[in-house]
C-alpha cells in the first residue's frame, strides 16, 4: 500500500513538473494567447488570425454561459454567446433572450511606447439573467474601447488594461457612457491574478446595485497549453443588492486553431 501511494505521489509530481514546462494557456509569464477579458470587462486582446476559443462560466444558480469566439481575419474576432440558469436539477431551466453578439477589432499593436487598443461590441451580460427585468445581474459591456499595456518588473509580467463603454441593456433614458479598468499580474510561468473595478455607471441604483462600483478579483491558471482555468470572485465591494459576500464564477477557456 505504501509503495502504491509513493508511486501515486510520483507520478502526480512528474505530472505538475511536465504542466511547468509545456503548460501556456493565456495566463502567466509564458502565455502562449492573450487574455481576453479583465474579469468581466474585455481588455484589448485578441485572438490571432485562423484560432478559435471556447469557454465555460459556471455561476450561481446553477448557470451556465457558453461563449465562441473565432478570428477569420487578422486583428479580427467574431463570436457568439448563450447561457441561462437552473441547468442542473429539476427547476425549470430561464435561458437569456438572445445569444450575446461579440464583435472585437485590433486597431492598435502594443508597442514599447503605446498601449494595444481595440474596438468592439459585446452584448453579453454576466451572471444571472434577470426575465422580468430583460437584463442581467452584470449588464453587457456594449459598445466598448479598451487599451492594455504590459511592462516586465522583478516579479513577472504587469499589465494595466482600461476602457470606456456604452451598454445598451439599460433603459435608453439611463443609458450612459461608462468607465473600467484594471491590473493583470502573472505569478510564475502559468497563473495571474486580474483586479478589475467597474464604476456601473448607467446602473440604476436600487434595481440590482444598492450602490454604483463593481470591484471583482480573478486567479487564472494555465491547466494544459490549450486550456486556462479561472476562479472569479465578483462584487468584493458587496455593492450589488441582497449581496452577502463576494459571489464566486468558475471559468474555463479552451484556445486553438483551425
Amino acid at each position: 500500500m505504501l509503495r502504491i501511494k509513493q508511486i501515486t505521489f510520483l507520478l502526480f509530481i512528474l505530472s505538475v513538473s511536465f504542466t511547468e514546462i509545456f503548460s501556456q494557456g493565456s495566463a502567466g509569464e509564458r502565455a502562449k494567447y492573450e487574455s481576453q477579458y479583465i474579469v468581466n470587462m474585455p481588455n484589448a486582446g485578441i485572438l490571432t488570425k485562423s484560432s478559435f476559443s471556447f469557454n465555460a462560466d459556471i455561476f450561481e444558480n446553477s448557470g451556465i454561459l457558453m461563449e465562441l469566439n473565432t478570428a477569420p481575419f487578422s486583428n479580427f474576432n467574431l463570436g457568439f454567446s448563450y447561457g441561462g440558469i437552473n441547468i442542473l436539477g429539476n427547476q425549470d431551466i430561464t435561458w437569456q433572450n438572445l445569444p450575446g453578439i461579440l464583435i472585437r477589432i485590433r486597431i492598435f499593436d502594443e508597442s514599447l511606447s503605446f498601449p494595444a487598443i481595440a474596438i468592439g461590441f459585446n452584448s453579453q451580460g454576466r451572471g444571472t439573467y434577470l426575465s422580468e427585468l430583460k437584463r442581467f445581474q452584470n449588464q453587457s459591456p456594449g459598445f466598448f474601447l479598451s487599451a492594455s499595456k504590459f511592462y516586465t518588473w522583478k516579479i513577472g509580467m504587469l499589465g494595466f488594461h482600461g476602457g470606456i463603454n456604452y451598454s445598451i441593456e439599460p433603459e435608453f433614458s439611463d443609458r450612459l457612457p461608462n468607465f473600467y479598468g484594471g491590473i493583470e499580474q502573472s505569478l510564475g510561468n502559468r497563473s495571474s491574478v486580474n483586479f478589475e473595478y467597474n464604476a456601473n455607471l448607467d446602473e440604476k441604483t436600487g434595481l440590482v446595485m444598492n450602490k454604483r462600483g463593481l470591484f471583482n478579483l480573478s486567479i487564472r491558471y494555465a491547466f494544459t497549453q490549450n486550456m486556462t482555468i479561472e476562479f472569479q470572485f465578483i462584487d468584493l465591494l458587496n455593492n450589488m443588492k441582497g449581496g452577502k459576500g463576494a459571489l464566486r464564477r468558475l471559468g474555463i477557456e479552451y484556445i486553438d486553431s483551425f
